[in-house]
């Protein structure tokens, strides 16, 4: 087993952490890993970025806080936050 880095984008409705994600994003330490949006999900694996971090991610970039984003743009794109976690793989 090896450690490996797991890659969680999450998008949220202001750059605070608690606000609700609108999009979501999971990029697996796997070889030929395809990212795609499920359109049979039921919703986001976490609420927030705060749900997330409370499951064990940790936050290695937050949104710029100064954001020149028009409401409409914000609305659409949201404030990327990225997080990480550390799992042990079999390779």
């Amino acid at each position: 087993m090896v450690l490996k880095q797991r890659i969680l984008y999450l998008s949220a409705q202001s750059t605070d952490p608690r606000s609700p994600a609108i999009s979501q994003a999971l990029h697996e330490p796997i070889k030929d890993n395809i990212v795609e949006i499920d359109p049979t999900s039921e919703g986001l694996e976490y609420e927030s970025v705060h749900d997330a971090v409370v499951d064990g991610w940790r936050i290695v970039h937050f949104p710029d806080q100064r954001s020149t984003l028009a409401d409409s743009d914000v609305e659409v794109l949201g404030f990327q936050f990225i997080l990480e976690r550390l799992e042990e793989y079999s390779d």
